[in-house]
């Protein structure tokens, strides 16, 4: 079973618990032959466990979500932090925990403009090719230093290339965290077509990706960026963060 299958078939839903717990949880890789998505998790006593997983949000009103990841970097988050102080906007940034050490001042910067921060690991590790005290490790650390350089907690995480599967899930229930995945992509490599395809096809809900950091972020991008910003505000749409889009759909 693919990834999306595996998804689909939990119901988007995993066993959370207390956050920062540290309860071991029992797994098994599985059959090999099946891939990392074959593995379980099993969080142990009586409480609920859950972590919910969402591409898109139905709220009743005009508003949608930028989420940046791989951040931050001096080369391009004052550069997008510049452009959504001109539309107004609010963005989701999913930092890259060694990243975010690194310019601690720019995370406090995005902070104090009104952005959210999320988790995207420690060094932007894959979560399904790990065991659960290494995915624990890698989220509580990087939780850790954004809660330390905020003062505000990270309530979502967003794992790096949207791979997941029951022991990473399990994990980010026991931080209580949503996990944000995305529902269109704006890429470096194709930053014109891929905003004209959010301009015709974007909706209330709709949940954006974009970078600040790794390989993708280029002028066309940012370029790009600034235009989808502008012709969706236009539109009558707001630009908020993923925690305030889920809320706003009750």
């Amino acid at each position: 079973m693919d990834r999306r299958g595996f998804l689909a078939g939990a119901g988007l839903v995993a066993a959370g618990g207390v956050a920062g717990s540290g309860a071991a949880m029992a797994a098994s890789a599985g059959a090999t032959a099946e891939g990392p998505t074959a593995r379980t998790a099993v969080p142990p006593g009586p409480g609920a466990y859950a972590a919910t997983v969402v591409f898109r949000a139905a709220p009743p009103t005009r508003l949608l979500a930028l989420t940046i990841d791989d951040g931050p970097t001096r080369a391009w988050t004052p550069r997008l932090l510049a452009i959504l102080r001109r539309h107004d906007a609010r963005a989701t940034f999913f930092r890259v925990g060694e990243r975010a050490q690194a310019a601690a001042d720019l995370v406090r910067q995005t902070a104090d403009a009104g952005h959210e921060q999320g988790n995207h690991t420690w060094a932007h590790d894959d979560l399904t090719q790990h065991d659960e005290a290494f995915d624990r490790g890698t989220l509580e650390r990087t939780h850790e230093l954004l809660a330390d350089l905020t003062g505000q907690a990270p309530a979502l995480c967003r794992p790096p290339w949207g791979r997941i599967d029951s022991v990473g899930l399990a994990v980010c229930a026991g931080l209580r965290y949503r996990v944000a995945l995305w529902s269109q992509h704006v890429t470096g490599s194709n930053p014109r077509g891929d905003v004209d395809g959010i301009l015709r096809l974007g909706s209330p809900g709709s949940i954006v990706l974009a970078h600040d950091g790794g390989p993708e972020p280029n002028p066309a991008l940012m370029t790009q960026l600034d235009r989808m910003l502008a012709a969706m505000t236009d539109r009558g749409y707001r630009f908020v963060t993923v925690s305030e889009l889920l809320a706003a759909q009750g």
